[in-house]
C-alpha cells in the first residue's frame, strides 16, 4: 500500500485541492467555456456531476475531443450517458476517452 507519510517534510512537494471541472477548464482553456456551458444545459445535473466530477484533462482539436477521465467507472459513465451531448456541445465528430 502507498504510504503518504514519506512525503511529509519534503519542501519540493505541495498539495492543493482541485477545483471543479468547469472552473478549471474555464480558467485553463477559456475557448471551451461555451461548450461546457452548453454541455451543462444538455445533461441532467446528476448525470453531469457523476460523469465530470473527476476529469483529468479535456482537449479539443478540430473535430476531435480527447478526455482523460479519473478511471474506468467514470469512462463508462461518459461513454454510456454523455457521447451525444458532448458531440453537440463541442461540435465534434469523434470523441476519445482514456480512463
Amino acid at each position: 500500500m502507498f504510504d503518504k507519510n514519506h512525503l511529509t517534510g519534503n519542501g519540493h512537494l505541495s498539495a492543493e485541492a482541485a477545483d471543479a471541472f468547469e472552473v478549471r477548464m474555464v480558467r485553463e482553456k477559456p475557448e471551451l467555456a461555451e461548450g461546457i456551458r452548453r454541455l451543462q444545459e444538455l445533461l441532467e445535473p446528476e448525470v453531469y456531476k457523476r460523469a465530470f466530477s473527476n476529469i483529468q484533462t479535456f482537449n479539443k482539436r478540430g473535430e476531435a475531443l480527447l478526455i482523460v477521465s479519473g478511471g474506468i467507472m467514470q469512462r463508462t459513465f461518459l461513454e454510456r450517458d454523455c457521447i451525444p451531448a458532448l458531440k453537440e456541445a463541442f461540435g465534434v465528430k469523434r470523441i476519445q476517452i482514456i480512463g
